[in-house]
Formats: structure tokens, sequence, C-alpha cells
């Protein structure tokens, strides 16, 4: 790539796309993927750390649920919605097909994910008081190992929510810090570099 800035320069400027809340629009973007699976992010409790230490990653806090208030059901949409309108992204398409799989073959269900601890990674993410959203179906009824299974795989499903965030917010990172995005807010800016 032929420049007018030195490499010095470009280096002294590597920071300049990654201040205060660049992560805005990756957050954006995730929020609204985890309203089409259902699921009611509490955005105050959305956070990252990384991205080069061991324990790095990203977790979320919120509510899923398999009914969306205006009893629809999400389980059946979200793989449909989340397809188009993120269509080359196979990790999200499982995540959705997976919520999806569960709910059909052992009812729609809603659960608490919360968080525990200092760290932020997906491994800190916990789920808490789900339960079937159809009343007719008593808690207590439920073998043991099923309940198991379904806390599990949504457990898993929702960490693997929480990676896939991290990923993107390095993708992100990454990109705002490489020469190309730096040369372009350089000059978008019009920053000369000193003769």
């Amino acid at each position: 790539m032929t420049t007018k800035y030195s490499d010095d320069f470009i280096e002294e400027h590597r920071d300049i796309n990654v201040g205060q809340d660049w992560w805005d629009s990756t957050y954006d973007y995730f929020s609204h993927i985890c309203e089409i699976m259902g699921i009611d992010l509490d955005i105050n409790d959305l956070c990252f750390s990384g991205f080069c230490s061991q324990g790095d990653g990203a977790s979320w806090t919120g509510t899923y649920s398999a009914i969306a208030k205006d009893m629809a059901p999400t389980y059946d949409i979200a793989p449909a919605k989340v397809r188009e309108y993120a269509p080359e992204d196979e990790e999200l398409h499982r995540i959705a097909d997976e919520l999806c799989l569960l709910a059909r073959i052992y009812h729609p269900t809603y659960a608490k994910v919360y968080r525990r601890g200092n760290y932020v990674h997906s491994y800190t993410m916990h789920v808490d008081e789900w339960e079937y959203i159809d009343e007719e179906i008593d808690m207590d009824d439920v073998d043991d190992a099923i309940a198991e299974l379904i806390e599990e795989t949504l457990l898993t499903q929702f960490r693997a929510l929480a990676d896939w965030l991290y990923c993107d917010l390095e993708k992100e990172y990454d990109y705002l810090k490489s020469d190309e995005a730096v040369i372009d807010t350089l000059e978008a800016n019009e920053i000369e570099e000193a003769a």
C-alpha cells in the first residue's frame, strides 16, 4: 500500500480508532441478533476484556424466552431471521438452529442468564431459573436427566453466543488498528505528518 505517511507516523497513531466506545456498532449488531433469538439482553451488563491475555472473553446477562411477548414462537422464526440478517455467519445459524431444536423437542423454555465472578469470559455465564413456558408442564414431573440436558444445552448455546461476540469484537479491533483503517482516519481528518 502506497501512502504519504511514514511507518513511524502510522505507528504513532495506531490507536486513533480505538478510543472511547469503539465497540458500540458491534454491541448494536449483537443486541439485534439477541433480539431475533428471543434474548432480552441487559445492555448494561454486556462486557468483554481483550485481546491478548488468558481469561479474556465476552459475557452477557439477560433473559431468554422461546415465546415472544406477542406469543410468537421465537424459536421457530429465529433461524430464518438470523439467516436473513446475517446470511454468511454459519455460527449464528448453528446457535439459532440449536435453540430451535431444543424448543421443538423439549418444549419452549424461559431462562435467566447471569454472570458470576470478576472475569467476563463465557465460562462466567450461568443459567438460572429456567422453566417451561407451557404452564401445563409441572417442573417437578420433569426427569432430572432431561432437565440437566436442557439446562446444559441452553448454557452451551448462550456461551457460544458470547464467544461469537468476542470474536466479532476482536475482528473489529484488529481492523480499526490496521494500517488501512489508521490511514483512512488520518486522511479523513486531514492529519498531516510534519516535514
